[in-house]
C-alpha cells in the first residue's frame, strides 16, 4: 500500500513538472519583442542580411540560440542578446517563432 502511494505521488509530481515545463509560445512572443528590431515583429527580417525566424523548426531555433549563449556560434550582438536568457525563455521564443507562419513575397521583376 505504501509503495503504491509513493508511486502515485511520484507520477503526479513528475506529470506536474513536465506540464509546467512545456514551451509557451505566448510567453515567447512577449519575450521576442526585443528581437523585433532586427528580425521583425512577425519574424520576417527587416534586412536581407538578418535571417527570418518565422516558421523555422523549433529544435533548430533552440540549437542556434543555445550556441549563441555558449558562444560556440559567434555574433557579438546575438551573443549579448541571448546571454541573459534562461533555457525556459529560449524554449518559449523558439516555440513562438516556430508557430509563426512563413509569409512569402513575390520576387521583384529583374530588368532584362
Amino acid at each position: 500500500m505504501r509503495t503504491t502511494l509513493i508511486t502515485i505521488a511520484a507520477i503526479v509530481a513528475f506529470t506536474g513538472t513536465a506540464l509546467g515545463a512545456s514551451p509557451d509560445s505566448r510567453t515567447g512572443e512577449a519575450i521576442s519583442k526585443q528581437c523585433g528590431a532586427c528580425h521583425g515583429n512577425d519574424g520576417m527580417s527587416v534586412d536581407n542580411n538578418i535571417p527570418n525566424l518565422a516558421g523555422q523548426h523549433f529544435v533548430y531555433l533552440q540549437e542556434q540560440m543555445n550556441a549563441y549563449k555558449k558562444k560556440t556560434r559567434i555574433n557579438p550582438i546575438m551573443n549579448q542578446m541571448i546571454s541573459s536568457l534562461s533555457q525556459e525563455q529560449i524554449d518559449d521564443i523558439a516555440a513562438f517563432y516556430a508557430s509563426v507562419p512563413i509569409r512569402a513575397e513575390a520576387a521583384p521583376q529583374l530588368k532584362k
